[in-house]
């Protein structure tokens, strides 16, 4: 079988320059849908692109890799580009064109519009299934809506037989009124499909070649042609305008959240305020708080727990770790019942090792935290390797950066660090050391040795009061 995604439109009515099949839903492009449930009933797959088409093959590659291996990508999906935008007859032509005589006679061949976000194999089976049966050399699924404007009506005959599409700019009257639309989705014999494409006109009001045309019998009693209903709507509605596109949105979102659920007991406490990715991994049961984002391949584990208003963007969270309220964990790794927040950040290159502690207002960044290791508020860590049941005091820093290069800072395992501490990198602190509060560390400290730097306190007694007589004057 052979699979055609005609991803070539703009868009006019999302009001944007960009590409409508680009727009996200669930983290991910809205073409990725329709691609995916290709992916998993055809052999080969004939994408048609058009306006910024380089923008769009390298979106789908990078998600269709993921999806399929390199491998089979690379022998498998074919990118065509439609220039200028002739219609859908005209990029299904091109893409029959491309696959000349490898496209065999004997081929099933499935045509999916790429703004079909909420799409499943399961839908494409629906119409698979008659048309099989009915040895049909073209079919169509279709569905009824309260507001068909834009869409092609499905035309019947008294007996309910079809016998064609009627793009709306063509309609009259009379047909405009049809609630039955047709949703997208396509199926041929590749025989007609190689015949009949090179036969279609632009012979209509948009002076567009139309695939439509190739449906029906249009008084011709012979061709077998179907347009088979489907009864759940939903994986037909399409995006034209932003609106529909957050509709779209809710709707995909509910369906994800709802598999993690019934898969693996995902305990989502506000649903509406969540995003998760659909590239996102679980691996059991776990708790979501409210207003939570969980982006990109985050990975979160059996026990986790995140508090609410946690943005996870392609972290990982170790199995019963705890993210407080409005922390930030990008493209880090939170270890296995390691806790963070309120309010921390973890940036790329973070590696937090098992039961380390994080508190609010701490930033982190390419550290690396040996395990039962604290780091409780206030403190910057950047470029830093810390190793097991440290102490590193609140407003510490590590000041890695001196306006040319960054350089690491190296705390040993149990050593303690003070409040106030500044770490003037390179440099390291050694095992079982400890630094006092308000020290500036600028070279090395043995392993345990005191390090400890401060100023001469003064004292004036009575000073206070003469400032302040002096201002009342």
């Amino acid at each position: 079988m052979v699979g055609i995604l005609l991803a070539a439109g703009r868009g006019t009515r999302m009001k944007s320059e960009f590409p409508k099949v680009l727009f996200d839903i669930n983290d991910e492009p809205l073409c990725v849908a329709p691609f995916r449930a290709l992916a998993a009933r055809c052999d080969r797959i004939v994408v048609v692109v058009g306006y910024r088409g380089p923008d769009v093959k390298q979106a789908l590659t990078e998600f269709g890799r993921d999806l399929l291996g390199p491998a089979r990508f690379d022998s498998q999906v074919v990118f065509v580009t439609q220039d200028p935008p002739k219609g859908t007859g005209d990029a299904v032509r091109r893409a029959v064109e491309t696959l000349g005589k490898s496209l065999g006679a004997q081929e099933e061949v499935i045509v999916l519009n790429g703004d079909l976000p909420l799409i499943r194999p399961e839908s494409l089976d629906r119409l698979l299934k008659p048309a099989r049966e009915g040895k049909l050399e073209s079919a169509c699924l279709a569905l009824r809506t309260s507001n068909p404007q834009g869409l092609g009506r499905i035309l019947r005959d008294d007996k309910g037989l079809f016998f064609g599409i009627r793009e709306e700019k063509d309609a009259n009257a009379d047909e405009k009124r049809i609630r039955e639309v047709n949703g997208g989705v396509y199926y041929f014999q590749s025989g007609y499909l190689a015949d009949a494409i090179s036969q279609i006109n632009s012979d209509n009001a948009q002076g567009e070649f139309y695939l439509t045309d190739l449906l029906g019998s249009h008084g011709n009693k012979l061709r077998r042609t179907d347009a088979v209903f489907l009864r759940t709507p939903y994986d037909l509605l399409g995006v034209n305008t932003t609106w529909e596109l957050a509709s779209v949105r809710q709707i995909a979102q509910a369906r994800l959240q709802k598999r993690l659920c019934e898969e693996y007991g995902v305990d989502f406490k506000d649903p509406a305020t969540t995003t998760v990715s659909a590239r996102a991994q679980f691996t059991g049961a776990c708790t979501i708080g409210p207003g939570c984002s969980i982006l990109g391949k985050s990975r979160v584990e059996t026990g986790a727990f995140l508090e609410g208003h946690v943005l996870l963007e392609s972290a990982q969270v170790g199995a019963g770790a705890k993210i407080h309220w409005g922390s930030v964990v990008r493209e880090a790794v939170v270890g296995p019942r390691a806790a963070v927040g309120p309010m921390a950040h973890l940036r790329p290159g973070t590696e937090l090792g098992e039961s380390v502690r994080i508190g609010n207002f701490v930033e982190t960044k390419k550290t690396k935290m040996g395990a039962r290791s604290k780091a409780a508020h206030l403190s910057y860590l950047g470029d830093a390797t810390v190793g097991d049941d440290a102490n590193i005091g609140c407003g510490t820093i590590t000041c890695n950066y001196d306006g040319f290069n960054k350089y690491p800072t190296r705390i040993g395992a149990r050593s303690f660090v003070g409040s106030d501490v500044q770490l003037i990198a390179p440099v390291t602190v050694g095992d079982d050391a400890y630094v006092g509060s308000g020290t500036a560390v600028t070279q090395d400290v043995p392993s345990g040795a005191l390090a400890l730097s401060r100023a001469e306190l003064v004292i004036k007694p009575g000073y206070a009061k003469r400032l302040a007589d002096k201002k009342k004057k």
